[in-house]
């Protein structure tokens, strides 16, 4: 140890040994910790947006894969005036209809399932199309048909020309929903 000395005092010089002390050591760990914790909270936002995202995006493509099913079976069917060939049922919960190769084809959402299901020729077989569907407001139909003069159609349209039939229902998922429509024209149509 070397010693300087001074009229008045005297000085003591002491070497510090090399490192950080103990406030450095705490200091550098804080800040670390909110990095950390900034970092953290980032990333779990970010997960927390691909969930809802990617929810969003499977109830959009089993809807809109369901609904393009509907809408080309319903281009393609037979809208013979004279044959019942498109009939939506009066509670607008089914739709059956005859398509280009004749086969039977019927359409329904099972509200006790919140299912809607199809059916090919009549089988015992009803296949899901899409889970957890609603109707959009309680009460309001999933199939209404509409006639060349603009009239709401239900039940058999047998003798009515066929303007459209729309096709309207909300599909949830984990809290999230997506209100879905198209309307279809039978192209087949047979004028008279």
């Amino acid at each position: 140890m070397k010693t300087k000395k001074n009229s008045k005092f005297t000085c003591t010089r002491q070497r510090r040994s090399a490192g950080l002390s103990l406030i450095e050591v705490l200091l550098s760990i804080t800040i670390m910790a909110l990095l950390l914790t900034a970092t953290a909270v980032a990333f779990d936002a970010a997960f927390k947006s691909y969930k809802v995202n990617h929810d969003l995006a499977t109830v959009s493509v089993s809807a809109r894969n369901a609904l393009y099913q509907m809408s080309a079976t319903i281009r393609s069917a037979w809208n013979d005036p004279d044959v019942d060939t498109i009939d939506i049922s009066s509670d607008g919960t089914e739709c059956s209809l005859v398509d280009a190769d004749g086969r039977a084809v019927i359409y329904r959402y099972v509200e006790a399932d919140k299912q809607l299901k199809v059916n090919l020729d009549g089988s015992t077989d009803w296949f899901v199309l899409v889970d957890n569907v609603y109707p959009v407001t309680v009460g309001e139909q999933i199939f209404t048909a509409t006639s060349e003069q603009g009239d709401i159609l239900s039940g058999s349209v047998t003798g009515q020309k066929l303007s459209q039939v729309e096709m309207r229902f909300m599909v949830t998922q984990e809290g999230l929903s997506r209100t879905i429509s198209a309307a279809a024209v039978p192209r087949n149509m047979i004028y008279q």
